[in-house]
């Protein structure tokens, strides 16, 4: 693999990893937010923390975010 995304040999950002980033970026929010960084995803899973880092860097991800950590938390505290 000589690139960041998860399809052949991760050059190209895909479908996938379109899906995968909001379910990605809800994590990492309650992660840190609700669960007070109970899992360590540097230390445990590297890989998958530079993943979402390069997936959450893009300009495409960033020009679609529309909300912030704080309305991640206000939906998963109020529906969950």
């Amino acid at each position: 693999r000589t690139g960041s995304y998860l399809v052949g040999n991760g050059e190209q950002f895909t479908l996938l990893d379109c899906s995968l980033a909001p379910k990605l970026y809800a994590m990492d929010v309650c992660l840190g937010q609700i669960k007070d960084n109970a899992i360590d995803l540097a230390g445990k899973y590297p890989n998958l923390r530079k993943y979402m880092d390069d997936v959450f860097a893009r300009p495409s991800f960033q020009s679609t975010v529309e909300y912030g950590p704080e309305t991640v938390v206000w939906g998963w505290t109020s529906y969950h």
